[in-house]
């Protein structure tokens, strides 16, 4: 059986699902800037064989009023650079208990490809989850809407194709700022990686926890706020984003990272000889 992490943050509910993971990597390809030597200290945060793993981790939010999913994976139509897709989000959803038509709202924290993939189904004509409003920011539209670089083209590409079409049968909601979407559960701008990009509180009781999108690529992270991801559209935007909200952290709040290790992917950060680590919470099956 696929392990998962679920946990109550108050009354609300969050569940770590998954649409596959992208092959391992040297780290070196999503961290050019940060030497090699640098990861010595930091081995934690690579596989057996010293590679970079990438999780294509959704989440499920879920309290007494909606059922809410952060992001949707890859998909099915990947951009062809990376081949066949895994495609493991329903298998994922079905194993914990979610069917699409469970879920009330889809949440992009940013308009990548890897976190849009399965706002369509297959067939690309009906939205995979029926029932759903659909919820992106309004900056980060724009700018794909608009953008022209070349090395951003299988983005645009797949905005175009699984993104754009949800305005044209209206059931996509374009915000901006902070916004309830139910309860205790809100957007917080959290821009760098993209323009746009959103992460989301949660506040239920007394308990606090943050789906943080893509702030954080790598555990290793946690510890060098400084080291920026490849894919980042404003590398020291997403520096300072990092830094603030690593203070937020510090509090004891439940931190749910979408492209660490499905299954030790909801966790919290630990002050160490006044250095900051990940400590991911174990599965449950």
């Amino acid at each position: 059986m696929e392990t998962m992490n679920r946990i109550k943050i108050g009354d609300i509910e969050l569940i770590a699902v998954t649409d596959g993971a992208a092959p391992p990597v040297h780290p070196s390809w999503p961290f050019p800037e940060v030497p090699e030597s640098d990861w010595d200290s930091h081995r934690y945060a690579l596989d057996s064989d010293g590679f970079h793993t990438s999780n294509f981790g959704c989440f499920i939010i879920r309290d007494k009023e909606a059922t809410i999913l952060v992001d949707t994976g890859m998909g099915s139509h990947p951009p062809e650079r990376f081949g066949q897709a895994p495609a493991h989000l329903p298998g994922s959803l079905s194993a914990a208990g979610i069917k699409p038509t469970d879920v009330t709202k889809v949440v992009f924290t940013h308009l990548h490809f890897d976190h849009v993939g399965w706002a369509f189904s297959k067939d690309r004509v009906s939205p995979f989850f029926p029932n759903a409003r659909y919820v992106a920011s309004r900056t980060d539209w724009e700018y794909w809407s608009t953008c022209t670089e070349d090395s951003r083209a299988d983005h645009v590409k797949s905005f175009e194709s699984n993104v754009e079409p949800l305005s044209g049968i209206g059931v996509i909601d374009l915000i901006e700022g902070e916004q309830f979407l139910s309860g205790g559960i809100r957007t917080l701008p959290t821009p760098g990686h993209t323009p746009g990009h959103m992460s989301l509180l949660l506040d239920s009781n007394g308990k606090r926890g943050v789906v943080t999108g893509d702030v954080f690529h790598s555990s290793a992270q946690f510890t060098n706020p400084d080291w920026s991801h490849r894919a980042d559209v404003d590398p020291v935007l997403g520096r300072k984003t990092r830094k603030r909200l690593l203070e937020r952290f510090l509090d004891g709040m439940t931190i749910a990272c979408g492209h660490l290790e499905h299954g030790s992917n909801i966790g919290t950060v630990a002050m160490v000889d006044e250095s900051r680590y990940w400590r991911g919470f174990k599965s449950t099956k």
